[in-house]
């Protein structure tokens, strides 16, 4: 759903961009004909760009000396789940609700569509098409302007005289010679996807407009006056419908649509206009690319040879699914085999596949909760479906205790994030490819501003001036959590040994500066911690 969310405001952001070139460099000007296959382009762009974003490469490296943590992989069947949202149980709510708005928008505007649709069919079967000078024609009551709807022109006796139709079916020729037709299928179809953003709107005026110069370019071209062809418009002006999927006669009659038929043609030199296309393009792939990270040589060929030292006997194969204490799915959790770089990551879904070999122990990590320990043996014992091991996983809530009587040589910033680098599967080591894809994602914990060691100088100088000051004296222990926003909240004193002292601490915790947010997968989550307080 997210990921929806995502693609649909990237695509609105183009259309915004595009339609924006449009109305500056090329409305006013009058080469209709490529402005007809701008329009066109620029939404297939719009929307086509964040469906399949480029990568650009990111070479980090490792630090040398670190400790197994949690290891996340990204594997090329996973990439459609790179940009979800980390789903928490006070955003749920919110996130159904806009998505439920978005659904019911599209739904009446798809409805609205198929109506219209349905009832022009429903008139072409009543009356019957008839066939005048080479044009399909449908005589009706209903509507009192002309139009075409694909390749029909459906025309009211009523609301014209008989020596106007020349004029009118040589209009409707040009739309129906020309294809138009489908521009208006294709917006149509775009503004039911993209109801919300006004700028589809803009795109859809601009394109019927551009069909009309083509239309009233066309009819001149064959030798009608534009005296006598600009009264027939006026007098048809009064027309009570615009049909969206139809080209109106009358559709954007005004002084500016008059002026165009007779306006001289725009020089090619200023054709250099469409160029302005090309660094809107640019734009969008630079804002929509997304990161492959990837290592050097010798850090791959480190990796590789982690992968060969796997001695892959009796592999199976797991299925799992990966659920916090309320029993909600945990996307994005880190999956790997103990002790190598091989694994896997949860989906939107909490679930994952990861085949893993004998006597190996796979561990299941969350920043902010406690790891998960599965062996070879415990998984071989449990549920198995056609060849496949079903494992679920309950991930219970950590409290991560500060420690904060260090040593000086300790009261230094704490050491940089440490990077995971993942394998792209895990294959039998005959299968070990040297020009082996290697992903990289780096988890963080929180961090306070300014580093470990501003904090716990912060707390114990604060300890030392409310004991002063307030004469207090005696323990608590305080728990807190830094949300995604770095924000401290849901302040608790779990341990006190009087009110007075409880009340210190809480201040204390309460004053802390911001933190820099804790992130999975460069996702911001809300991690739990615990810190004890002494007044002496």
């Amino acid at each position: 759903m997210e990921t929806l969310f995502q693609i649909l405001l990237k695509a609105s952001a183009g259309i915004a961009l595009f339609y924006m070139l449009y109305w500056l460099l090329l409305s006013k000007e009058t080469f209709y004909n490529a402005n007809r296959w701008f329009l066109i382009l620029a939404l297939i762009c719009s929307v086509a760009m964040p469906l399949f974003p480029i990568q650009y490469i990111v070479l980090v490296e490792p630090e040398k000396n670190t400790t197994f943590v949690e290891v996340l992989s990204n594997t090329i069947n996973n990439i459609q789940h790179n940009n979800y949202e980390i789903l928490e149980d006070k955003s749920f709510n919110w996130t159904f609700g806009i998505f439920l708005a978005y659904i019911t928008g599209a739904a009446i505007f798809l409805i609205r569509l198929l109506t219209q649709a349905s009832i022009l069919i429903y008139l072409m079967v009543k009356n019957k098409v008839k066939l005048i000078n080479g044009i399909r024609i449908v005589e009706n009551e209903k509507y009192g302007l002309p139009f075409s709807f694909f390749n029909v022109v459906f025309i009211n006796p009523k609301f014209h005289k008989q020596t106007e139709l020349p004029e009118i079916l040589a209009h409707e020729k040009v739309h129906i010679r020309e294809n138009h037709w489908f521009d208006l299928l294709f917006i149509e179809l775009l503004t039911v996807i993209f109801w919300f953003n006004p700028f589809i709107w803009f795109f859809e005026r601009a394109i019927k407009q551009n069909h009309e110069y083509l239309a009233d370019k066309g009819v001149i071209l064959q030798g009608h006056s534009v005296g006598r062809y600009q009264a027939i418009l006026l007098n048809q002006l009064m027309g009570m419908q615009i049909i969206g999927v139809t080209n109106n006669l009358n559709f954007a009659l005004n002084t500016n649509r008059l002026k165009m038929m007779t306006k001289k043609k725009t020089s090619r030199v200023l054709g250099v206009k469409f160029v302005w296309a090309l660094p809107a393009i640019a734009v969008l792939l630079f804002a929509f690319a997304e990161p492959d990270y990837r290592t050097n040589d010798s850090l791959a060929k480190r990796t590789n040879a982690a992968i060969q030292e796997i001695e892959w006997k009796n592999p199976v194969k797991v299925e799992g699914i990966v659920l916090d204490e309320n029993g909600k799915p945990k996307p994005g959790t880190s999956v790997v085999i103990l002790e190598t770089t091989i694994g896997t990551v949860c989906d939107i879904n909490g679930e994952f596949y990861l085949e893993i070999p004998e006597n190996a122990t796979i561990v299941i990590s969350f920043v902010g909760k406690k790891t998960i320990k599965d062996t070879y043996a415990e998984i071989i014992s449990g549920n198995k479906k056609k060849d496949v091991f079903h494992r679920e996983y309950r991930m219970e809530e950590e409290v991560i205790e500060i420690n904060t009587n260090l040593s000086e040589l300790e009261l230094l910033p704490p050491p940089m994030p440490i990077t995971r680098e993942i394998s792209d599967a895990p294959p039998p080591p005959s299968e070990v490819d040297s020009e082996e894809v290697v992903f990289f994602v780096v988890e963080d914990m929180p961090e306070y501003e300014g580093g470990h060691s501003r904090l716990v100088k912060y707390i114990n100088r604060m300890q030392t001036k409310l004991a002063e000051l307030e004469n207090l004296k005696g323990k608590a222990k305080v728990s807190f959590t830094v949300n995604q926003e770095g924000k401290v909240t849901d302040i608790i004193v779990v341990e006190k040994d009087n009110d007075d002292v409880a009340k210190g601490a809480y201040k204390i915790v309460d004053g802390m500066d911001d933190w820099k947010p804790g992130s999975q997968r460069g996702k911001k989550v809300p991690v739990k911690f615990q810190i004890p307080v002494e007044f002496k």
